[in-house]
């Protein structure tokens, strides 16, 4: 037993380093091997799934999550890997569903801390989320590719990343410069980094667009924004 478990960490670990080091074929091979030791665990899937994503096959990368979370249902990192996948996809409304889901998985009590090395997953959130918007974009899936970058702005943002989020911002703002929640995310950023004359121009640069659509959840949003900023929203 002692064995089996040996060779299921050396093939993890060579998969991570190998993940690290660009070498997504390779990395695949290695995970595929910690899975053939270890069927019963979650995380080979995981890897599986993150290498199939960054070779440009989301389709299989979403049944690779999906066999780790046959296993293990609320795997944080299975989820994520599937709201990405979907997204490549253009599977929009499933994604949504499994990003709530890991929003009330964060919510819940942290688990312990000190997972060992080669037991992490090789890649974060944001990043399947960035690769899941060019996958999403160079399928043609405007949508979908603004959904995972803005999904990954709010990833950086969350430990403070802004110039990351804004850059993540910025990709999907190019897809559709008059997407109303596209520049509402982008005056929330403002905002939190504290550049007040951005965000109010940003800010009334949207009020602009909102005359042009009815979108009063949006606008109820803005007007919330306005209030941090110390603008006041503009008249009709």
């Amino acid at each position: 037993m002692d064995d089996v478990f040996a060779k299921y960490q050396a093939a993890l670990r060579s998969g991570h380093q190998l993940a690290a080091d660009g070498k997504f074929r390779d990395a695949l091979a290695q995970y595929e091997a910690a899975a053939k030791v270890a069927g019963e665990r979650a995380l080979p899937q995981v890897g599986i799934g993150g290498m199939q994503l960054r070779l440009g096959r989301p389709k299989e990368a979403l049944a690779a999550f999906e066999r780790a979370l046959a296993v293990e249902p609320d795997n944080l990192d299975a989820l994520s890997g599937r709201a990405a996948a979907l997204l490549a996809l253009g599977r929009r409304a499933d994604a949504t569903v499994a990003t709530e889901r890991i929003a009330e998985l964060r919510g819940s009590p942290a688990k312990p801390a000190g997972v060992p090395a080669e037991m992490r997953t090789p890649q974060s959130r944001a990043e399947s989320l960035a690769i899941a918007g060019e996958q999403a974009r160079d399928a043609g899936r405007r949508d979908a590719a603004i959904d995972a970058w803005l999904e990954e702005a709010r990833e950086h943002a969350a430990v403070h990343h802004f110039d990351a989020a804004l850059d993540a911002q910025m990709r999907a703002l190019a897809l559709d410069t008059r997407s109303v929640r596209v520049h509402l995310e982008l005056t929330r950023l403002y905002v939190e980094r504290g550049w007040q004359v951005e965000a109010g121009q940003r800010a009334r640069l949207m009020r602009r667009l909102l005359t042009l659509i009815t979108d009063d959840t949006t606008s109820a949003a803005l007007d919330e924004l306005q209030g941090r900023i110390g603008a006041r929203p503009a008249d009709g």
